[in-house]
């Protein structure tokens, strides 16, 4: 008797103590006031964390994100739908996650919160592999590293070793901020230079202003890129205006035949997809590019740089012997939704129905109903063959994940990127008013003849941006901007688009 007795002593403290065991497994996430980075610092690893998604946050949004694992953008109400995957607080444990959170009331989505995690080996800065910035992260990330702990899996945050994280986190927020502060001026530096040179073209009937408004885009980009990779802080609209006009001058001189302009838009585009390779960072924290401040976008294209871009990457693909086009057109596809590179799905199918279009006008040189339908399948057969690929060979983005999820994910990603864009339009008068403007701009453009290819390919991409992208004030404002320096060039120049 007493033998079993102490079995059952035995037994019930071994189940005790591999509950405690579990217990002390366990991830602790601590909300707490404000602190320096340098509380943290010589015991675990330090970030700076963007707390919502959209221009505006609150404290309850943010405590909704943070416990959800997910973002919803302030435009659509900032509080994410479905149920909270992690708790707050809780007993001490080897691993806790201190983050700071927005006072109480809502406030502008500008300013990023401490957060630190403290134990389990991390040491220095924070890494995320949603955001790509080190140094960076997104309070969306929070959860899912909790659960990857808890279950021994690689967590979306992880941390290296650095000399003085916190000088590193002051050096980072202090480029995103100039970014954001810069973005405004870098887009009207922009459009100073597509229309000037547009203006010029058709003042002195010039072709080589032609060419310089279609150059000056991508080189507008590249330039804001480059002025990042120097880590200019101060005048950064001038700095990368002058690098714009740096770059643009010379190759409109040089590029005076097909193949010469060829050449010079190639080099513009694979510089930039060499930075976004190699240096995502640095892309990033550009004027021109994505947005990390706002939590929308972190890291690879944006819908307004991905607008941008499709009018020069088209105007290669209408320069180069037809032989070579696919070879544009996949080039440009998998920069575009290749999950390392960013792997924004909208922009595939966009890119995809634009050079679709323009082969078919290579080719064939009219468009019938059968021949559209036909290119719209294989758009669409292209775009689930490359997010395929890349799923497979390891890839990971909401690209894949909604794809992943079925047609009924897919169809509410895109009923939610539809919704966010309609009110992206409608939420300001000065949008609205931009939006009109330019939409009438698009549609006087498109029924002037005689028609350009390359026109008519970008503005058939162009509408299938607004149906599947969530920016639809960026997609027709530069969309818009984009459209006159094609029409200018291929009228102006005379390269028998």
């Amino acid at each position: 008797m007493r033998a079993k007795v102490f079995t059952a002593i035995v037994a019930v403290g071994l189940v005790l103590l591999v509950g405690n065991a579990a217990a002390a497994s366990r991830v602790a996430v601590r909300v707490i006031p404000l602190f320096s980075p340098n509380r943290y610092a010589s015991r675990g690893a330090v970030g700076s964390m963007v707390p919502a998604s959209g221009s505006a946050v609150s404290r309850e949004t943010a405590l909704l994100s943070l416990t959800h694992g997910k973002l919803e953008n302030s435009l659509l109400g900032g509080k994410p739908k479905g149920k909270a995957v992690i708790s707050l607080g809780g007993p001490p444990a080897p691993v806790t996650i201190y983050v700071a959170l927005p006072p109480p009331g809502k406030h502008h989505n500008l300013d990023r919160y401490p957060i630190a995690i403290v134990g389990g080996g991390y040491r220095g800065l924070l890494l995320s592999s949603s955001t790509h910035v080190p140094g960076l992260v997104s309070i969306a990330d929070v959860a899912p590293t909790v659960r990857s702990l808890e279950q021994g899996e690689k967590p979306i945050l992880t941390s290296r070793s650095t000399r003085d994280a916190p000088a590193q986190l002051s050096t980072m927020n202090a480029r995103l901020d100039a970014a954001h502060f810069a973005r405004r001026k870098s887009t009207r530096v922009l459009i100073g230079l597509v229309f000037g040179f547009a203006a010029l073209a058709w003042l002195l009937r010039s072709a080589l202003f032609a060419r310089a408004s279609l150059l000056a885009i991508p080189a507008m980009v590249l330039a804001s890129t480059i002025a990042s990779a120097l880590h200019v802080e101060h005048a950064v609209a001038l700095w990368s205006g002058g690098i714009a006009l740096a770059l643009t001058a010379p190759l409109a001189v040089a590029a005076r035949t097909r193949e010469l302009l060829a050449l010079a838009l190639a080099a513009l585009l694979g510089t930039y997809a060499v930075f976004l390779g190699a240096w995502s960072a640095t892309v990033s924290l550009a004027a021109l590019g994505p947005h990390p401040e706002g939590g929308g976008r972190f890291f690879g294209l944006t819908n307004q740089v991905e607008t941008l871009l499709l009018a020069p990457a088209l105007a290669l693909g209408a320069l180069v012997q037809l032989p070579l086009l696919p070879v544009v057109a996949l080039a440009s596809l998998v920069v575009v939704g290749w999950s390392r590179l960013g792997a924004d799905g909208g922009g595939l199918l966009v890119y995809a129905a634009g050079f679709a279009t323009l082969a078919l006008f290579r080719v064939r040189g009219r468009v019938t109903v059968r021949r559209a339908a036909l290119a719209a399948a294989c758009v669409i057969g292209i775009g689930l063959a490359l997010v395929g690929v890349d799923a497979l060979t390891g890839g990971s983005s909401h690209v894949t994940h909604a794809v992943g999820g079925g047609p009924g994910s897919l169809l509410s990603d895109l009923g939610h990127r539809l919704r966010l864009s309609w009110h992206g339009i409608v939420n300001k008068t000065d949008h609205l008013e931009i939006a009109v403007v330019s939409a009438v701009t698009l549609v006087v453009l498109a029924v002037l003849r005689p028609h350009s290819r390359t026109l008519d390919a970008f503005l058939v991409a162009l509408a299938v941006s607004l149906l599947v992208n969530d920016s639809g004030f960026d997609i027709l404002r530069f969309g818009a901007l984009v459209a006159i320096a094609i029409f200018t060039w291929s009228r102006v120049a005379g390269v028998g688009d």
